[in-house]
């Protein structure tokens, strides 16, 4: 299926389910007897990171507790709607999404989408791995419309807009870094709305949420970090402190995992380790090979070599 010609005419769903279900996990379709349905879609891959621009007549789709297995990729699926109003259902939680909003769901757990009009939208699945810890907070946030029109939501919004308007451009080498700035942006998009509770707990994961986003900062540090939250940097660590959680060694913990993530994919294969550590805020190349022993036991050309 593919979005920029006219949507395929179908006489069932099966086909978009096919398609829908091998791009991101299985799911199942249904539309309203008396419709004749119709869809067209196109996806790529950049890195780990799905993005599908996708089409369709009015329809559900309904990820059940049959559908949710253990060998499926956990993701964070993020949606733009362009055009069309839908229904979005998950934890308990729902909510109508509108042109224009953002919404987020998750697979490792049953959700519902009921599509009340043609539908026109831009879908991106994100590996909850990626997340690092803001994944949990992220996901108390799922099934509640976010508008597109303001603050770093916007962003985000034109961003994804932007990348459903030439999807067949994404895939390969052009995707790494859009990549990392998608995750990124998600981060701070779904992090940085009015939570529900603002206890202690909640600042903590918003204040490791903004890190992670942040992990490509060399001039990362606790200071910056809590004036961009309004509290100091006393309060900071104390707050962190309470969870088990020092930040200097939390963020150099979280660069390492990344720069081991990258040295073992061949997207990378072609960057030098010193360019992959500078993608993650690491610019000392001796320093680099210490940590990694003290991590992994291994250096970081042991590891590349290995590719584990």
């Amino acid at each position: 299926m593919r979005v920029g010609a006219a949507p395929a005419l179908l006489d069932d769903p099966q086909e978009p389910q096919k398609a829908t279900s091998s791009i991101f996990v299985p799911l199942r379709i249904g539309v309203p007897a008396e419709d004749r349905f119709e869809a067209g879609g196109d996806s790529a891959r950049m890195g780990s990171v799905v993005v599908a621009r996708i089409t369709s007549t009015p329809a559900m789709v309904n990820r059940d507790a049959r559908c949710v297995t253990s060998t499926d990729t956990e993701l964070l699926k993020v949606t733009l709607h362009l055009s069309g109003s839908m229904i979005v259902i998950q934890d308990g939680r729902q909510c109508r999404v509108r042109p224009g909003d953002l919404v987020a769901y998750e697979t490792s757990r049953p959700y519902r989408l009921i599509g009340t009009d043609v539908c026109d939208l831009v879908v991106a699945g994100v590996p909850r791995a990626m997340l690092g810890p803001s994944a949990d907070l992220i996901g108390r946030r799922t099934a509640v419309a976010l508008p597109g029109d303001r603050g770093v939501q916007a962003v985000i919004a034109a961003f994804l807009y932007g990348l459903g308007r030439d999807v067949d451009a994404l895939s390969g080498l052009n995707g790494l870094r859009p990549s990392d700035a998608l995750v990124s942006l998600i981060i701070s998009a779904f992090t940085d709305t009015t939570p529900e509770r603002t206890d202690t707990g909640d600042l903590a994961g918003r204040i490791l949420a903004y890190a992670a986003a942040n992990l490509s900062d060399p001039g990362l540090c606790a200071e910056k970090v809590a004036r961009r939250h309004g509290i100091s940097t006393r309060y900071l660590h104390k707050l962190l402190r309470d969870r088990g959680v020092s930040f200097s060694a939390w963020v150099r913990r979280e660069r390492l995992h990344r720069i081991r993530r990258d040295l073992t994919d061949p997207a990378f294969a072609n960057r030098t380790i010193a360019a992959i550590a500078a993608r993650w805020g690491m610019t000392e190349p001796g320093h680099l090979s210490r940590a990694f022993r003290g991590e992994f036991g291994r250096t970081p050309l042991e590891i590349r070599r290995t590719g584990s």
